[in-house]
């Protein structure tokens, strides 16, 4: 089972973060990051703590901004201090930005981040640490391919913001019965077991078949009124999924749809725009894939 990492960081760094949650996710390494976890009204205090209760490691990004966080410091007292009594989660210092290391640090090893030329060795270190070999060919995607977190910037500068749960990487309830999904999203199934979850948002569809999940429909409403003779860019509305492009095969190409492979999980993605005035929705079937 993969090792999984929370990200405890300075919002100022906010950019090398999401860089640094994208690699590991190429690197298929769960982790926990703040804007895709928590959602509006929901407790800050609780929700961390409960985050790095789940967790094997809090990698701590250092910055001169990180140090002087109370967050910050509050998140790595919590992790010490589990790590001092035994218990499973590990303090990983993560070195982005030269500063001096604070005294909860001191006498620990950091991966050093700090040189931009020395990126890929610093983060080949954390995953040596981790216990995961290093995949290179998942760090350098091909040319022209953008990874998760191109994608995000994408969704970002179309004002897309980074769904938290449940609406973070909806294909995770892909086969999940229908009493398991309900639990992972909180929502109810109605009388025919289908899922509907509402927000100001998103709008998603857990379809069920018998007593399993079959289809997974998100419409992003941010992007609406959209119309079907409107370019649009697929990779932005994956993005605020949290769903990385280079992963998946872009087999079609329309103005209204575009239809994605995802080989290894074997599924079927297409982002739409399914009529005029409608926002863009992302489908997930298994039943239509290869079709």
């Amino acid at each position: 089972m993969l090792p999984t990492v929370f990200l405890s960081h300075n919002h100022a760094d906010k950019p090398f973060v999401r860089r640094l949650a994208a690699d590991l996710d190429n690197q298929g390494i769960p982790y926990w990051l703040d804007e895709a976890e928590i959602k509006v009204g929901e407790s800050l205090i609780e929700k961390i703590r409960d985050g790095i209760d789940r967790m094997d490691y809090v990698a701590v990004v250092l910055s001169p901004d990180s140090v002087a966080s109370p967050w910050v410091q509050r998140e790595v007292d919590v992790a010490m201090t589990q790590e001092i009594m035994g218990r499973r989660v590990k303090v990983l210092p993560v070195m982005y930005r030269k500063c001096e290391l604070p005294g909860f640090l001191l006498g620990k090893r950091y991966a050093d981040f700090s040189d931009e030329s020395r990126y890929a060795a610093a983060l080949e270190d954390v995953l040596r640490s981790l216990g995961v070999v290093f995949n290179r060919n998942a760090f350098a995607p091909p040319s022209g391919v953008t990874h998760l977190g191109g994608a995000l910037d994408k969704a970002y500068t179309k004002a897309l913001v980074m769904l938290s749960r449940p609406f973070h990487r909806p294909f995770q309830y892909m086969g999940m019965t229908i009493q398991d999904a309900a639990r992972a999203t909180g929502g109810t199934p109605n009388d025919v077991g289908n899922i509907i979850l509402d927000t100001d948002e998103c709008h998603m569809c857990l379809e069920a078949e018998g007593n399993f999940i079959s289809y997974v429909d998100v419409e992003l409403k941010r992007t609406a009124p959209h119309r079907q003779d409107q370019e649009f860019d697929s990779e932005a509305v994956l993005g605020a999924l949290s769903i990385n492009p280079s992963e998946l095969e872009l087999v079609r190409k329309k103005t209204h749809f575009h239809t994605y492979y995802d080989h290894r999980k074997r599924l079927k993605i297409s982002v739409s725009c399914l009529y005029d005035g409608a926002p863009l929705s992302v489908g997930f079937s298994s039943k239509y894939y290869g079709m």
